[in-house]
C-alpha cells in the first residue's frame, strides 16, 4: 500500500511501474514530440491522447478536440477557420486534416502571400475511425460512425456509418447493413 501512495504522488514513476492507472484515469495526454501552435486556439476534451509527433497548428481559427479521442503518430491538422473532431474518434498515423487552402484564384500576387480560401469547418462526428496516410480536405463533414479506409482521400462528405475508401474515397457499405 505504501508503494502504490508512493506512486500516486509521482506522475514519472507512475507511468513506468503502474501504466493501467493512467489509462483509466481522466486526464489528456500530449506527447513531448507534438507541436501545438497557436494553443489558446486548440481546445481539448478530457482523456484526449495526442501522440508523437503530431502537428496541431490553428492560425486563425479554432481546432476542438473531443474527449476519449487520440491522435496518433505524424498526423497533422492545418486549421484555418475551425476544426471540430468529436468524442471517441481514432486518427490513425500519417494524416492530415487541412482546414483550408491558399488563395489561388488571385493571380495578382504569389499564392504563398495571396491569403486563404475556406469551404468552412472541417466536421468529424463522434465515434469516427479514420485509418492510416488519409487526408481530409477542407469543408468536410464525416458523419457519426464513419469508418475511411487507410490511404484514402476525403473530398465529399461521409453519412453516418458509411465505410468509405480510395482516392477520392468512395462509398463501400453501410456499417449498419452489415451488421444484420
Amino acid at each position: 500500500m505504501e508503494l502504490l501512495n508512493k506512486i500516486k504522488k509521482n506522475n514519472k514513476i507512475r507511468a513506468i511501474l503502474y501504466p493501467i492507472y493512467l489509462y483509466f484515469k481522466t486526464r489528456t495526454r500530449i506527447s513531448k514530440t507534438a507541436i501545438l501552435k497557436y494553443k489558446k486556439n486548440i481546445k481539448l476534451g478530457k482523456n484526449v491522447d495526442i501522440w508523437d509527433y503530431v502537428v496541431i497548428r490553428a492560425i486563425e481559427g479554432t481546432v476542438i478536440i473531443g474527449e476519449n479521442s487520440q491522435i496518433n503518430p505524424f498526423t497533422v491538422i492545418y486549421c484555418d477557420k475551425k476544426v471540430i473532431i468529436g468524442k471517441n474518434v481514432m486518427i490513425a498515423p500519417h494524416c492530415m486534416i487541412a482546414g483550408g487552402n491558399h488563395d489561388y484564384l488571385q493571380t495578382v500576387k504569389p499564392m504563398r502571400f495571396a491569403g486563404y480560401l475556406t469551404k468552412g469547418p472541417i466536421i468529424i462526428e463522434d465515434d469516427v475511425w479514420i485509418g492510416a496516410n488519409c487526408t481530409i480536405t477542407d469543408g468536410i463533414t464525416i458523419h457519426r460512425g464513419a469508418v475511411i479506409a487507410a490511404n484514402s482521400v476525403v473530398t465529399k462528405n461521409v453519412n453516418s456509418f458509411d465505410v468509405v475508401g480510395g482516392v477520392p474515397a468512395k462509398f463501400l457499405f453501410n456499417r449498419k447493413d452489415k451488421s444484420k
